[in-house]
């Protein structure tokens, strides 16, 4: 580890010239209960998580696990399927909100714990793949939508962890073997590959795949020249096709940049788990149930900070993309659990869900939404 201590100012965080993001999360709808997953489409973000209603201009509304915002504005949108059970992860391909977690029934029809949503009216679709435990990441890609959690079968056909769904038809791709012998927890594809992250010791029983690997999306086969060796769950990912940042918990939690081949290029260490990851034009925003975070980064996927390198740090914090160096962006969230889910669009800035409910002294129950500051962000 670097000995050298920088003290940052605590300003908005911006790396290379790009825009600052805002540290004051603008007024927005609250939540009962947790956000786990978000994603943006448009003007629109999509919400999941375990909550029955919604806090919007003085009502409380009833929105059954999934709910949606105008991302411009903050309000709720009238659009309100109903689930029965916790929705753990969402992604949105064409006019469909695919969803995944813990329920049995969407709009009181049955799905067991996957299923299309329609984005415009929230209507269930007629996807009906069958998971024989809880789903936790989707993601879709070349036609096909990928699941990952803790399962054992789909369609009663087996499947360690992991399917792949032909969106065309709705069919499980046989062809598609890939498994883990533990949790899958997160999903992103990039460039030719899909990485998969969590809590297993192997992807389709390849070595140096623990917690971290890459399947080949071209025939789902485990691409051998990715191994970083991870050393500590995943929460989360997000990819470009020559960086893949992951969200890591460990003894206490770190952000982690690997390289194509899956080398190492930094880390960064915090005091708690880190749950969600995103990133923002050259910038990477994560979030977990950390208080602090090192100023500096390491290239030793173990290290420790030293107490005089740790900053106070919020259950969330901003990082260059590049170097890793921790930037001064700290909107003080409060909560137990923290930050779970973080998405980033380029136009309307930064959404957050989790347990929190408030951040500094203005309130916002479990759902925020912080704004690119293109011309100067504004002090508390």
């Amino acid at each position: 580890m670097l000995a050298m201590l920088f003290v940052l100012p605590a300003a908005p965080a911006s790396a290379d010239g790009a825009p600052p993001l805002s540290t004051t999360p603008e007024r927005t709808v609250g939540f009962d209960g947790l956000v786990y997953t978000s994603v943006h489409v448009g003007d629109t973000v999509y919400l999941g998580g375990n909550f029955t209603h919604a806090f919007a201009d003085g009502q409380t509304v009833k929105r059954k696990r999934l709910a949606a915002v105008d991302a411009r504005t903050g309000k709720l949108l009238p659009w309100a399927p109903a689930l029965d059970g916790t929705v753990l992860a969402v992604t949105a391909n064409g006019k469909n909100l695919y969803v995944t977690g813990e329920f049995t029934k969407v709009n009181e029809q049955p799905r067991a714990r996957l299923a299309a949503v329609d984005l415009s009216t929230g209507a269930v679709g007629s996807l009906k793949p069958a998971l024989n435990g809880f789903g936790h990441a989707v993601e879709v890609s070349g036609g096909r939508l990928y699941v990952g959690g803790r399962f054992t079968a789909v369609n009663g056909r087996a499947a360690r962890s992991l399917a792949a769904i032909r969106l065309a038809d709705g069919t499980v791709d046989t062809g598609f073997t890939a498994g883990t012998d533990g949790k899958v927890l997160a999903l992103a594809a990039a460039g030719n590959r899909l990485y998969v992250g969590g809590a297993f010791k192997k992807l389709a029983g390849a070595d140096g795949t623990a917690r971290l690997g890459a399947l080949k999306l071209a025939d789902g086969k485990v691409d051998t020249t990715f191994k970083p060796g991870t050393p500590y769950p995943t929460f989360g990912l997000t990819a470009t096709k020559d960086r893949v940042f992951a969200a890591l918990a460990g003894a206490g939690g770190r952000v982690a940049a690997y390289r194509p081949d899956g080398g190492l290029a930094w880390t960064s260490v915090t005091d708690g788990d880190v749950q969600a990851i995103t990133q923002l034009d050259g910038t990477i925003y994560a979030g977990g149930h950390f208080t602090t975070a090192c100023t500096q980064p390491s290239q030793i996927a173990t290290s420790w900070c030293k107490k005089a390198m740790q900053r106070k740090q919020s259950k969330m914090a901003a990082w260059d993309a590049a170097t890793g160096k921790l930037l001064g962006w700290d909107p003080r969230s409060n909560g137990k659990w923290g930050v779970l889910t973080m998405k980033a669009d380029m136009r309307q800035g930064l959404t957050v869900g989790g347990d929190f409910t408030a951040f500094g002294t203005q309130d916002q129950k479990r759902f925020a939404r912080f704004l690119i500051c293109r011309y100067g962000c504004p002090t508390r």
